[in-house]
C-alpha cells in the first residue's frame, strides 16, 4: 500500500508544488490539510504529531502567520532538510531543532514583536525519510476579544 502510494501520490504532489511556484492556486484551489480552531486550542501540537516537526507552541496568540507546512519524503538514508521561505527570504536548515526558532524570526520579521497578526505566508518545507508526503496548514486560531497588547480589531484581522 505504501509503494502504491508513493508511485501514484508523489507526482501529483510534485505537479501541485510546481503549480503552487507558478501561482496558480490564486485561480484554482490546490488540495491542502488545513487546521482551524480557537487560540490555544492545539492545532499546531495536532501539526506537529502529524509531521514530527516541532513548531512554535504556547498560550495565547503563537502563530501570527499562516503557515504552510509541505512535507516530502525522501528515501531512506537520505538526510533532513528544510527551508523557511517569507517575503523573498530564504533560510536554510540542517536539523530539525531549528525550525522552532527560524519560524518565530520569520513571524517577529513579518508580524514585528508581539501579538500582531499578519495575513503573508510562511512556508516551511521539510524533506526526510521519516515524515509522510502531505502540505498542511496552520493558521491563527480565532480569537474574538483583544487581550493585554493585542490590536481592539483582533477578531476581525484573523477572519
Amino acid at each position: 500500500l505504501c509503494s502504491q502510494y508513493e508511485e501514484k501520490v508523489r507526482p501529483c504532489l510534485d505537479l501541485i508544488d510546481s503549480l503552487r511556484a507558478l501561482g496558480v492556486e490564486q485561480d484554482l484551489a490546490l488540495p491542502a490539510i488545513a487546521v482551524i480552531g480557537d487560540q490555544s486550542s492545539g492545532k499546531s501540537s495536532v501539526l506537529e504529531a502529524l509531521s514530527g516537526v516541532a513548531l512554535p507552541r504556547g498560550s495565547g496568540i503563537v502563530t501570527r502567520c499562516p503557515l504552510v507546512l509541505k512535507l516530502r519524503k525522501l528515501e531512506p538514508g537520505e538526510e533532513w532538510r528544510g527551508k523557511v521561505i517569507y517575503d523573498e527570504i530564504e533560510v536554510e536548515l540542517f536539523d530539525p531543532s531549528q525550525v522552532e526558532e527560524a519560524i518565530n524570526k520569520a513571524q517577529n520579521f513579518i508580524a514585528g514583536a508581539g501579538l500582531g497578526i499578519r495575513d503573508k505566508l510562511i512556508s516551511l518545507d521539510v524533506s526526510s525519510p521519516n515524515v509522510p508526503d502531505l502540505t498542511l496548514i496552520d493558521l491563527p486560531g480565532i480569537t474574538r476579544v483583544a487581550v493585554g497588547n493585542q490590536h481592539a480589531d483582533i477578531g476581525r484581522q484573523i477572519k
